[in-house]
This record gives structure tokens, C-alpha cells and sequence, in this order.
């Protein structure tokens, strides 16, 4: 499909910042940008020609963290998220009215309770659940991801007592002065004793998930995702997913893949770095070193604010950490590495450390997934060994003032997502949703990390505020670096991937806080249309 856009504002967002005012796409790539009047000349009688109408354009944004695949299934699921619920019983009855139109037996899921955002201020227990049913075994995950509450038909059937032990890098939560489990099972070590059992997806149910989670990354103007997590996950084969969806022509973005370290392993490291093509690649392995700060699991230097008992804890000892990196670093993987909290920072560094040390090389680009608790050593050990830190900064709105007076307290709430410090420093920051936690909005983000406002209305150090330039830069020009595709997206410069979006307004004319309200008005991958509004104007 042959494109000219005219009348716009073009940002081009290449090294020297250029303007232009419109642009051509040619076989999927672009072939110049310009004035309109120079732009028109490239019009054919198979061009489809997009009149902005002053509207804002923009490379495609590139959402450098997010779980699509398994957004969509969860979309198949009881909402269990905060809001809409308020309350404890708020989900329960959410559960039981499923429960009501599903035939005894089968498994009941849910996605996304917050126990500090429900009233109640606490988990759902297995006692909790059981009001919903005791004939359907039923899980809800938290919106962490990184522990779930189960009722005691489902603990049953995964054979969680007593006397069950807590797995290597996960914990059983227990009831009070008790070794009785009391529903919730915290990272996955410990979930899969429950999860395992759950039947797999049926394959048109992963599509149909697939589609509507697909159709929002569109609307949102996402034209290229970094998977987080692919591999074989809660009963889904994420990798026939994506191929699925391409061989039936229903692929609507860009896909890199950062393969979970137990799919690597099982299959004797049987992916090629670096394998596939502009649609979907092979990037590199993603590694889960800790938890959530807001489950109480993300590997802290000192005791949570809220529980003087609680630091988290690393999913690996440091040993065994450092094999697994050192042997992805001598098979020439990308390494995503996720960490939370400071301690987890530590570790990871210290293992990427050790293998760049063993066998130096340049120029890996090795990541730090979410890097919350982020101090400013860590930043120079960054600068230092070349890594990129891929920041959560919706963690400053969604959970800003939670982190603030519960979790880290005012003192240490102040090294959350230090995206301007990491800036001034000279790296090049990402950052990314990690969808389904919170919703899938680049512009959101990117006004996360330029406004730093929580959802009480307070700012939470604003010295780490970034501009609008490099806040889209995060999640363009930054984020096609951080996965070695610089010279084909990021920026919209003639020879690169025809991949833009047209917004509603200019996110570098209207107030910080409005940059997550603007609304995508197209967005074009390879110039095809996957998102357009009814009212744009096309020629």
C-alpha cells in the first residue's frame, strides 16, 4: 500500500529534531518527508492519501515491555481489577455470578485485584473465595502478577497443605500462627503448584483474546511490542500465537520476542538470537530476579516501610544467576533482566558484570526490566557496563502515594523510576506499561515520566520530571535502540519502516498532564492502516 500524508505536523524525532509537514510511504517504507506540496508529487493512482489536517505525526510508538498474549486471555477472565471493584465482597460477587453460568467443576480465573486499593486493605483468602464457590476451583491473579489467591478446591487439587513446603524462590501464605495455607501464593514457584492444573486455553479462545487485546495496542497507536515473558505460559503457546496470527493475515504490529529463560532451557537454548524479520523476531531472554514492591516480594537493601519483618527476596541465588546470564551472554542473547527492588538491581548488575568481565563485549545492551528502586550508583554501574534501564513509570500514578506511605516510605520513594537522573547521565531510558498491570497508553507513560504526578494530585520528585522531547524519545527513538533497530525504526527518516501514528493534539503543545488524553487519530504500520478514527479524513 502506497501512503502520502499532507498537512500535518510531522516530528520526525531524528538526531537534528525536524519538522516537516508531510510524508511518504513507498512499499511499505518511507520515501521522503517534506512540504506537502513536494510531498504530493508522489501521488499515484494507488496512493491513499491521509489529509491531517494539522494533526500531530509521529513515529509509531514502540511499547518496550508488555505481556499481549497473555493481556488477551485475561480479558477472558472475571474482572477482578481495582477499580471497579471497591471492595473484597465487590469481587466475590463478580466470581459467583460466574460461577452461576459455569457447569460445576471447571475452573473459574480472574485478573488484577489490588489488596491496597480494595478497602478491605488486604488479600482475598481462600475463606474469601469459597463464599464465591465451592464446586469451582478458582484463581484470581493480582495485578502484580506475582501471586494469585485460591480457594480451597483449586489449593486441594494442587495439593497445597500443611505440609507443603515452600518451593524454591515462592511462599505459601499461611493463616496466622498456622502452617495451614491461607490461599495466596506468591511468585511463581509457588503459583504453578496451583496453576499447572488449570486446562489449557482452547486455541479459538486465545485468538479471540488475541484480537481484542491487539485491537486496543492499535487504538493506542503501538505499532511494534517487546514481549516480555513468551514461552508456554497458563496453558498458552504465545509463540504459535504470534505466528498463528500472521499466517492468517491478522497480525496488526511489530513483534519482539524476549524468551523466558525456562523455554530457552527446555529446548537447549534452541532459538536463534536475532532470528525472523521486520514482523517477528527473536530479541534476546527475559529473567524474573524478584518480585513486586507492591506484593511485598521485590528484593529490597532494607525492610519494607509497612512490615519491618519483609525485605522480598531474590529468585535466584546469586550464583545461579550468574550462570544463567553467563550462558546467554556466550550464546549472543539480548538479556531483559527483571528487577524491582534495589537488591534485585544489585544482583543482576553484579551478574552482568561478571560475565561482561569473563568475556568482555561492546555494545550488548543488556536491560534492567522496570529498575524501580533505583539508586544513583546503580545509574553510574549502568553508564558504566552499558545497560538500559527500562522503567515502570506508571508505578509514580498507579502506586505513587501507596509507595510513599506503605511500601518504601517518604524517604525512599524518592529513587522510584529515576528517569531524569538516568537521562542526565547519558543513557537512553525506555519505558513500557507492562500490560495487562496497567493499561496499554505510550502517551500515558510518557506523561507519567514528564508530569511525575500521582493519582492524589501530588508530584513525587520532581527533579526527576524529563521533558516532552525525551519523554517520547523513551518510547521511539530510545526504544528501537534498546532492541538493536535503530536503523530501521524509532525516528521517521526516509529508508526506515513506514510506521507512524496521527494524534489528536501535539503532546509538546498542551499542559504535561494532558499528554494520556490525547487520542490517536491513525496509526500505520508499514503502510497499512490498522487503526483508523471514522472522522479522518482519507483521499
Amino acid at each position: 500500500m502506497n501512503i502520502i500524508v499532507t498537512n500535518g505536523r510531522v516530528v520526525t524525532m531524528d538526531a537534528t529534531g525536524s519538522v516537516a509537514e508531510a510524508i511518504a510511504i513507498r512499499n511499505g517504507k518511507i520515501v521522503d518527508i517534506g512540504s506537502t506540496d513536494e510531498i504530493k508529487a508522489y501521488r499515484r493512482s494507488d496512493t491513499t492519501e491521509f489529509d491531517a489536517a494539522g494533526r500531530t505525526v509521529l513515529p509509531g510508538f514502540i511499547e518496550p515491555h508488555n505481556h499481549m498474549v497473555l493481556f488477551g486471555v485475561s480479558l477472558l477472565g472475571v474482572d477482578a481489577r481495582t477499580p471497579p471493584n471497591r471492595t473484597i465482597n465487590d469481587v466475590i460477587d463478580r466470581l459467583r455470578s460466574r460461577a452461576s453460568e459455569t457447569e460445576e467443576g471447571q475452573w473459574i480465573t480472574g485478573r488484577g485485584y489490588d489488596d491496597t486499593g480494595l478497602a478491605d486493605m488486604r488479600h482475598p483468602t481462600r475463606d474469601d473465595l469459597d463464599k464465591a464457590s465451592t464446586k469451582h476451583p478458582i484463581v484470581i491473579w493480582h495485578s502484580s502478577g506475582h501471586l494469585l489467591a485460591a480457594n480451597s478446591l483449586a489449593l486441594s487439587i494442587g495439593n497445597v497443605t500443611a505440609d507443603t513446603p515452600d518451593p524454591a524462590g515462592g511462599r505459601i501464605g499461611r493463616k496466622p500462627g498456622t502452617s495451614d495455607p491461607d490461599g495466596v501464593l506468591y511468585e511463581g514457584p509457588a503459583q504453578v503448584l496451583v496453576t499447572q492444573h488449570i486446562p489449557a486455553y482452547t486455541k479459538q479462545d486465545v485468538r479471540d483474546g488475541f484480537i481484542r487485546a491487539q485491537n486496543e495496542f492499535s487504538r493506542q497507536g503501538v505499532t511494534t511490542i517487546h514481549d516480555a515473558s513468551v514461552g508456554r505460559s497458563r496453558g498458552v503457546d504465545m509463540l504459535d500465537t504470534y505466528e498463528s496470527a500472521r499466517t492468517d493475515g491478522l497480525l496488526k504490529l511489530r513483534v519482539n520476542m524476549f524468551l523466558q529463560w525456562q523455554l530457552l532451557e527446555e529446548t537447549d537454548f534452541g532459538f536463534e538470537p536475532g532470528a525472523g524479520d521486520d514482523w517477528i523476531r527473536v530479541a534476546g531472554c527475559k529473567i524474573v530476579s524478584d518480585g513486586s514492591i507492591q506484593g511485598l516480594t521485590g528484593a529490597l537493601r532494607e525492610p519494607y516501610h509497612c512490615d519491618k519483618n519483609e525485605k522480598g527476596w531474590l529468585i535466584y541465588e546469586q550464583d545461579e544467576l550468574n550462570a544463567m546470564v553467563l550462558a546467554l551472554h556466550r550464546r549472543g542473547y539480548q538479556i531483559a533482566t527483571h528487577a524491582n527492588g534495589d537488591a534485585a538491581i544489585d544482583s543482576i548488575l553484579d551478574a552482568y558484570e561478571n560475565a561482561l568481565r569473563i568475556e568482555p563485549r561492546s555494545d550488548h545492551r543488556y536491560r534492567i526490566e522496570h529498575c524501580q528502586v533505583c539508586h544513583p550508583e546503580h545509574i553510574e554501574r549502568m553508564r558504566r557496563l552499558g545497560v538500559i534501564p527500562d522503567f515502570f513509570a506508571n508505578h509514580v500514578y498507579y502506586w505513587g502515594d501507596r509507595h510513599r506511605e506503605r511500601f518504601l516510605g517518604p524517604d525512599r520513594v524518592n529513587l522510584l523510576d529515576p528517569v531524569g537522573s538516568s537521562i542526565r547521565a547519558g543513557l537512553l531510558p525506555i519505558l513500557h506499561s507492562d500490560c495487562p498491570v496497567t493499561p496499554v497508553s505510550p502517551l500515558f507513560c510518557i506523561q507519567s515520566a514528564v508530569h511525575r504526578l500521582t493519582s492524589s494530585g501530588e508530584i513525587l520528585n520532581a527533579s526527576e520530571r524529563v521533558s516532552v522531547e525525551d519523554g517520547v524519545s523513551t518510547m521511539t527513538r530510545n526504544a528501537a535502540h534498546a532492541a538493536f533497530q535503530e536503523n530501521s525504526l524509532g525516528s521517521l527518516e526516509a529508508g526506515k519502516l513506514g510506521d507512524f501514528v496521527i494524534l489528536e493534539q501535539d503532546p509538546f503543545r498542551v499542559a504535561p498532564g494532558e499528554i494520556g488524553q490525547i487520542e490517536v487519530a491513525a496509526t500505520v504500520v508499514g503502510g497499512q492502516l490498522m487503526y483508523g478514527k471514522d472522522d479522518l479524513s482519507i483521499g
